[in-house]
């Protein structure tokens, strides 16, 4: 551990000290939380969930699957840490179907809302072939 001028130590009253100082750091965090952004229809047929880079992606793809008259909606996390499972788990029980879509070979934030949430995202659209998520891409893994 370290002591708060940053000075390494091994007493274990600092440790706990220092633990206890990140978690209040942690509540702050929580209290400054961006809550995911939810666009479409409230009794969604398809719910597309991402995060980050494939925001545009799964926004085109959901425009064309509503242009076809489906419900769909979006729930697009700008933010992954730390998660206030009431900003958004009603939303992705309502859904019918719930997509998680990821620019990784492993499905992380599928991974991490299950384990925070106790939801299990019962599809998922991954790509990690180098090249960006597109609507098109989704599309097809749709079919």
């Amino acid at each position: 551990e370290h002591t708060s001028d940053g000075h390494i130590t091994e007493d274990l009253d600092v440790r706990k000290q220092m633990v206890d100082k990140r978690l209040r750091k942690l509540q702050g965090l929580k209290a400054e939380v961006r809550p995911p952004d939810y666009d479409g229809d409230p009794e969604a047929e398809v719910l597309f969930v991402t995060w980050g880079s494939s925001r545009g992606a799964v926004l085109e793809a959901a425009a064309v699957l509503r242009s076809q008259g489906q419900r769909v909606a979006t729930l697009i996390f700008s933010q992954v840490w730390p998660l206030l499972p009431e900003d958004f788990v009603p939303y992705l029980e309502a859904a019918q179907n719930v997509i998680m879509v990821e620019g990784n070979a492993t499905g992380q934030f599928a991974r991490l809302l299950r384990r925070e949430t106790g939801f299990a995202c019962p599809s998922q659209i991954l790509r990690y072939d180098g090249l960006p998520l597109t609507p098109e891409y989704i599309l097809e893994k749709l079919s």
